[in-house]
């Protein structure tokens, strides 16, 4: 009897070192398994959006001549917009017919930065257009910043020149 006292007892502190083991290795492991997921979800977010960017502009060249042909008059209605908000976008048809709609996954924030004096400022709500040649409706610039909320130096940017061009910048650090 004595020796299956001893023996029980040497199994608790067995399993008391594996729990303490475990602990210490949860410590590490859950802030890096939270980071991971915070990139990849940034990652997929500014994927999906640079695609429905590329697609809206894509959109506007080839249907502004067309949709000229079958009556669409007004400027406003011959092309492909983007609205974007702080919880998703919209790819609008004209002023108001959605053709396709696009929540973000939690916590993912998406802004417009632009500079006045010298400092930066942030604007979610934001419509995008772009003409027949593929160029956007801007006077210059535009940078949009995805992130997660509360992360922003692992954040991405996504910049429209005012020619056309559009490209990712992964990393990017800001806010």
């Amino acid at each position: 009897m004595l020796v299956k006292e001893r023996q029980a007892g040497a199994m608790l502190w067995e399993i008391l070192l594996i729990l303490a083991l475990l602990a210490i290795i949860s410590v590490h492991a859950v802030p890096q398994a939270a980071k991971f997921y915070r990139q990849a979800v940034v990652e997929y977010e500014a994927e999906q959006l640079l695609s429905t960017i590329r697609y809206c502009q894509n959109m506007s060249r080839i249907t502004a001549d067309s949709a000229w042909g079958y009556g669409a008059k007004s400027p406003t209605k011959r092309y492909v917009s983007l609205q974007l908000a702080a919880k998703g976008n919209q790819l609008l048809a004209g002023d108001r017919d959605i053709i396709a709609s696009h929540t973000y996954l939690p916590g993912v924030n998406v802004a417009k930065v632009y500079q006045e004096q010298g400092e930066n400022h942030y604007d979610a709500s934001i419509k995008l257009s772009f003409t027949a040649n593929g160029r956007p409706g801007l006077s210059g610039m535009m940078t949009l910043f995805i992130y997660y909320q509360g992360y922003p130096a692992e954040g991405q940017k996504i910049m429209i020149s005012k020619g056309g061009r559009i490209r990712l910048e992964r990393g990017t650090g800001e806010k």
